[in-house]
């Protein structure tokens, strides 16, 4: 049986995959140095502080190491205020090319889904600064499920599958993050594509055993002919 006839479904992961994840940290950085600026009356450059950081490869604890930069001295509930900032604030980001373009076309001919890990409302804001809110059949964030539910967990590839009423086999799942993207997806018996491009924030993480994807490719152009489909169509 060929793959396309196999394959009654399309899943996608949401971050890295349908829009560059960077480009929410930049978002997300401008937000909570605004909110100190107008906070604190400073003008100091937190924001390009914070992305000098982040393209440094440091991203953990980027707020703690903020306030001691710049001294601001922010106690464990300011910190957290600002994380509350950054996972609450309206992003301001873009579907990568062809993304939406690929979608109408695949969804012309398969139901597709959205399943994706993440803080919510963070998870809701992104899509919905997509613009791809209507391009799925189902959507699942599985932070709504329960933290448990996060990926490798096959709870969130299950629960998508019986929402686009498909069975476990005979879905597809394209996303970026070998580490925990593909495992559960491929004992469930669903083809694996990594969407693996210059600039993403887990380019360069390793599968763990049995959790490589079937196939990788280096641009959404490809995601059709992965999927034993023709492109364009």
């Amino acid at each position: 049986m060929s793959t396309a006839k196999r394959i009654q479904a399309i899943v996608f992961d949401l971050d890295d995959t349908l829009y560059a994840e960077r480009d929410y940290v930049r978002s997300g950085y401008h937000a909570v140095a605004r909110h100190l600026r107008e906070r604190l009356g400073r003008s100091d450059p937190f924001e390009d502080w914070l992305w000098a950081r982040f393209l440094a490869g440091r991203s953990a604890g980027a707020f703690d190491a903020l306030s001691a930069e710049f001294g601001l001295a922010l106690t464990a509930d300011r910190i957290a205020d600002l994380v509350t900032v950054y996972r609450n604030h309206r992003p301001d980001i873009q579907p990568r090319g062809g993304a939406p373009e690929l979608l109408e076309r695949l969804r012309k001919r398969y139901p597709l889904g959205l399943l994706s890990d993440g803080f919510l409302p963070a998870q809701q804001l992104k899509l919905e600064a997509l613009g791809l809110e209507g391009a799925f059949d189902a959507v699942v964030f599985t932070e709504a499920m329960g933290r448990d539910c996060w990926k490798p967990s096959p709870a969130g590839y299950l629960a998508v599958g019986e929402r686009l009423g498909v069975a476990p086999d005979r879905c597809a799942y394209v996303a970026d993050n070998a580490a925990k993207d593909f495992l559960a997806a491929n004992e469930l018996g669903w083809r694996t594509v990594r969407l693996r491009c210059e600039g993403q924030v887990h380019a360069d993480k390793l599968p763990p055993p049995g959790g490589g994807a079937h196939v990788t490719v280096g641009d959404l152009a490809e995601i059709e002919p992965a999927l034993g489909l023709r492109a364009g169509q």
